[in-house]
């Protein structure tokens, strides 16, 4: 019989998921996230809500790091972001196998599930670092009444913040916030996921992820964001060499997808 746990979607949820699966001794499990329906059928021996409490799953990523590594950790939490379809399997066979091997896993790239988790996390790092080179931030001023809903807008209302959006193919905001928390320093700034309708708030040096959020409306850029924009639109055109134009390499390097966000290819006018 497969044991199904339900946890919150979240990282941290999972893990805890995790930790109820080893304490039972199950061998078959199923995750599942909300809104997502059991695969077992006839084999499912029912579902246990999980939840989310942080010592919980604090104590499972040190049990884990303690047996295998804090490389293999890191592995498993970028191939976790992918949203793959049934990467909670694979990882919890992937942690199944490093809690047996320790750290030999590490060396077992060419055997399932070592393989797979590995390309997984290999793909996410690679969005990530990627999109530390393609987030544009914009200056907004907020609060733009009603134009974000969530928990956001009720912090530091009268503060203009730098604002930018993304649409990755994977969940890569926890991985892209600390990076830019060091290089803004202590500026507020947001990274709106409308892909998944996910903000990454920083305040004063400390960043945090928030759900549920979207768009009203375009947001109220202020007048000094306006004229930046239109300078920085002017030196990229300007900068191009006519007969130097080579859209196959400009493409390679930047790719369609990136640039519906990018002032300089005229992104959010």
């Amino acid at each position: 019989m497969t044991a199904c746990y339900r946890y919150d979607g979240t990282f941290e949820g999972f893990l805890c998921a995790l930790a109820a699966c080893r304490e039972s001794g199950g061998a078959e499990a199923e995750f599942l996230r909300p809104g997502a329906e059991s695969g077992a059928g006839l084999f499912a021996a029912g579902s246990l809500d999980v939840a989310t409490e942080r010592e919980t799953a604090l104590r499972f990523r040190e049990r884990f790091v303690t047996a295998v590594s804090r490389e293999a950790f890191a592995t498993l939490r970028y191939a976790f972001h992918s949203e793959a379809a049934g990467v909670e399997q694979l990882v919890w066979r992937y942690v199944a196998l490093g809690l047996k091997k320790g750290r030999q896993v590490q060396r077992m790239l060419a055997q399932e599930p070592v393989c797979s988790v590995h390309r997984l996390s290999r793909r996410v790092a690679h969005e990530a670092h990627r999109f530390t080179g393609f987030v544009r931030f914009r200056e907004v001023a907020w609060p733009a009444d009603g134009e974000l809903g969530g928990e956001a807008g009720r912090d530091r209302p009268e503060v203009p913040l730098m604002y930018a959006r993304i649409e990755p193919d994977a969940d890569i905001l926890p991985f892209i916030a600390p990076y830019f928390r060091e290089r803004l320093g202590d500026r507020p700034w947001m990274i709106h996921d409308l892909r998944r309708s996910a903000l990454a708030l920083c305040d004063r040096g400390t960043w945090r992820l928030v759900g549920g959020v979207s768009l009203a409306g375009r947001p109220d850029y202020t007048a000094g964001e306006e004229v930046c924009s239109r300078l920085w639109r002017s030196y990229f055109q300007h900068m191009a060499i006519p007969e130097r134009h080579n859209p196959r390499l400009q493409q390679s390097l930047v790719p369609l997808r990136f640039r519906a966000h990018l002032v300089e290819f005229g992104g959010e006018e």
